[in-house]
């Protein structure tokens, strides 16, 4: 069964031909030698399959202490990672063990503490350190959320797409709609 699963999967990412309308035309048949087209319905799916096995990847580093994550309190919840569509932060203790257990894209990936541990696990994984605060889903992660300054940039952000739909036409439950769809669409994308 797992090899025939394999075929499968193979056949959906690697195969098929498509065309390209021009002024209502096809052109002629392009063959796709890899990867999935871009709005595939499948992408999703294997997407869900891929974070499923990451996550059961680090259950099993934990359950085998080849990674250990961070303790939320004394015997309480230990958080490993989170993750949100193609984004994922890896949370454990200062440990060297944690750092041989990660296997990452080094040129995508930064850690972010400073500490002499930090500077020494940067050297080893060959990555930049990060800084706090950092924008993580389009949010300011590690900034003083009391202070206005912190909110500026996403408050510009908003004022700006609100001002290019032209508000002043739009009544205050339209203009409320439509502030929570540009919330929700931030989130998202």
């Amino acid at each position: 069964m797992c090899n025939a699963w394999v075929v499968w999967m193979k056949v959906c990412v690697f195969g098929g031909n498509m065309s390209i309308l021009i002024n209502g035309s096809p052109t002629e048949k392009i063959c796709i030698q890899r990867g999935l087209k871009q709005g595939d319905p499948l992408a999703p799916f294997i997407f869900l399959l891929v974070v499923k096995g990451f996550s059961g990847v680090m259950s099993n580093a934990i359950n085998r202490s080849l990674f250990i994550g961070f303790e939320v309190k004394r015997r309480g919840t230990v958080v490993s990672h989170l993750q949100f569509m193609d984004d994922t932060l890896c949370i454990g203790e200062e440990l060297v063990e944690n750092l041989w257990t990660l296997k990452v894209n080094y040129s995508k990936s930064c850690l972010i503490r400073h500490s002499r541990f930090m500077e020494m696990a940067c050297n080893f994984l060959e990555c930049k350190e990060g800084k706090l605060p950092f924008i993580y889903l389009g949010l300011p992660v590690g900034a003083n959320s009391t202070k206005l300054a912190t909110w500026e940039p996403l408050l510009d952000k908003l004022k700006g797409i609100l001002n290019c739909w032209g508000n002043k036409y739009v009544s205050l439950v339209g203009r409320i709609v439509l502030l929570i769809a540009i919330l929700n669409s931030i989130l998202i994308f």
